[in-house]
């Protein structure tokens, strides 16, 4: 899966908070920070629980910390800052006012 494909609408973020979308069978999270839109598999790689759901995981700047047992990840680079691992980034773009992403890991480049 190389092309782009809609995932939302702008309308749906909130700065500082995360969403939730599936993408194929995968649940994957968005969040928009500092003017950037970021999207990463709702995973935590330290013990494979979602980031991103009920229970919230808290976003301060551009960390988000696990909701289950405090690991925190830049989300600018993915790393993980207290913690080892590193969350599995997605390509994402934004054309007017759609929200597109695509499967492959992404090049961190900012």
């Amino acid at each position: 899966m190389n092309e782009f494909i809609k995932i939302a609408d702008s309308a749906d973020l909130v700065e500082g908070k995360g969403i939730v979308r599936k993408l194929g069978d995968d649940e994957i999270a968005l969040v928009s920070f500092d003017g950037h839109v970021v999207v990463f598999m709702n995973v935590c790689p330290h013990q494979h629980t979602p980031l991103v759901d009920k229970y919230g995981g808290q976003i301060s700047g551009n960390d988000l910390t696990c909701p289950m047992h405090g690991w925190t990840y830049d989300l600018g680079t993915g790393e993980c800052i207290n913690g080892e691992g590193k969350l599995k980034m997605l390509d994402v773009k934004m054309e007017g006012n759609c929200v597109l992403v695509r499967r492959s890991v992404r090049k961190m480049e900012w």
